[in-house]
């Protein structure tokens, strides 16, 4: 089974405060790894992540952030933002859009669906594997690609 985390997750992985939930993702996430599920994410979630830190960045604890977003790497796979996935993003947007149902404004980049994107690219290069996106945000994702809430994944 492959496992994509998305941004909010991700997040939650690299927060260096132990907060309830916090602490409730990483041991989620160490149970999926020890299960040897393949645990990966995309470029473009380490971009939303990084950037939000680096702009709020005041304190050692941001920083400790971005150290954790770095070290995360090590249990991670994180898969590039390609043409390829760039291509089905964007065909992606525009079916939504003509659906009349976008996922964000019109001038977005729409990390949602590069991220959706990624996952369809990884699931056609690997045929026959289970692949999910994990996420606090089914509703959007879910109209494109396997998501589920992570708590209900492994």
């Amino acid at each position: 089974m492959i496992v994509l985390l998305d941004s909010s997750i991700l997040g939650k992985v690299c927060n260096p405060n132990n907060t309830p939930e916090s602490a409730e993702v990483k041991k989620w996430l160490f149970k999926l790894l020890s299960r040897s599920f393949r645990v990966v994410s995309s470029d473009i979630c380490d971009y939303e992540i990084r950037r939000s830190l680096l702009l709020v960045q005041k304190n050692s604890q941001e920083t400790r952030s971005i150290k954790n977003l770095d070290e995360s790497k090590s249990l991670i796979e994180f898969l590039p933002v390609t043409q390829e996935v760039l291509l089905v993003a964007s065909q992606l947007w525009a079916d939504a859009r003509r659906q009349g149902q976008p996922t964000a404004n019109d001038q977005s980049l729409d990390a949602d669906l590069i991220i959706c994107a990624t996952l369809r690219v990884l699931t056609e290069k690997e045929p026959g594997r289970y692949a999910v996106i994990a996420t606090t945000n089914v509703k959007h994702l879910s109209r494109f690609v396997e998501a589920e809430q992570w708590q209900d994944i492994g």
